[in-house]
């Protein structure tokens, strides 16, 4: 054997690599321009996120380095197992919070204690948490498909429920600068959540080659997702232009003739947009539609 030893420590042992952490040091300098731009949206002013540090401590260490008071929000990240925190400097929050509800969003001292928060500002900081996680989420989409289902808030960390504070986890610190103000916003994921997706953290497959990293597997994902969407589907019996005072005098039993012949295809629209044709039908006594033809953008529809 060659080379001197190398320390190491049994009660905090390295759970991520050089690797898995240059790889996800990329992946949150994505994030910072993704949340720049979500934050720049609810101030309507130029906001800067930059990754500062990326480091492996415990859950207890990181809650009792936070200020008090602070903001967390506290979301799932499904299909993964365990619970995200992420932090923002409450003069932050509440700065934020202050210009959605149409203010200056001035300097002013963000409330000391969790009473002093009223129930609209707790829900706008759900809102503004949950559209972060959207945003960690997007920035995560080429590694593994996630989905943040909802979000809690917490002014501190006592408020913090069902972390085990010996466990190893992933502290990414990322400084904010918005309306002259500077802050952090800090991410802790406990390496346990972490653990399933850490063999597709490799930065030579993910970042070699920026095109050939979204790869078949992050194309399988996104159908997925896409697959889950739900869309209106509705199918137009037919128009008619009735003057108002024709129409004040309808009754039942009156018969209300349409532009659409008895035995024409009947246009079926998804979101609003004329995807199909179909003629109408019943199935089980439910009223149906059977599709006849597919819309293009060359098709001329009756």
């Amino acid at each position: 054997m060659s080379g001197s030893p190398v320390p190491y420590n049994f009660r905090r042992p390295d759970k991520f690599s050089k690797d898995h952490l240059r790889s996800i040091q990329a992946i949150q300098e994505g994030f910072g321009r993704f949340a720049g731009n979500f934050l720049a949206s609810k101030v309507r002013a130029a906001v800067h996120v930059s990754l500062v540090h990326v480091e492996q401590s415990t859950l207890g260490e990181f809650l009792d380095g936070l200020p008090f008071p602070t903001t967390l929000f506290i979301s799932p990240l499904d299909p993964l197992v365990g619970q995200a925190v992420m932090q923002i400097d409450m003069n932050l929050a509440f700065l934020v919070i202050d210009r959605m509800l149409g203010g200056p969003g001035d300097s002013t001292p963000a409330p000391r204690a969790g009473a002093s928060v009223t129930e609209i500002e707790m829900l706008l900081l759900e809102e503004l948490g949950q559209g972060l996680f959207a945003e960690f989420v997007n920035a995560w989409a080429q590694v593994t498909s996630l989905r943040a289902p909802h979000c809690e808030v917490a002014l501190g960390a006592m408020q913090v429920q069902g972390l085990l504070p010996t466990e190893i986890a992933l502290v990414i610190r990322h400084e904010v600068r918005m309306e002259g103000a500077t802050g952090r916003l800090t991410i802790c994921l406990p390496a346990s959540m972490l653990e399933p997706i850490l063999p597709r953290l490799n930065a030579r497959l993910l970042f070699a080659n920026p095109r050939a990293g979204v790869g078949e597997q992050l194309e399988r994902d996104l159908a997925a997702q896409l697959e889950r969407v739900s869309l209106a589907v509705r199918v137009e019996l037919g128009r008619v232009t009735v003057r108002v005072a024709d129409l004040l005098q309808v009754e039942v039993g009156d018969v209300i003739r349409l532009d659409t012949a008895a035995d024409s295809a009947l246009p079926v629209l998804v979101e609003d947009r004329v995807r199909f044709l179909g003629q109408p039908g019943q199935i089980a006594g439910q009223l149906a539609v059977r599709i006849v033809e597919r819309v293009t953008d060359d098709t001329v529809v009756p």
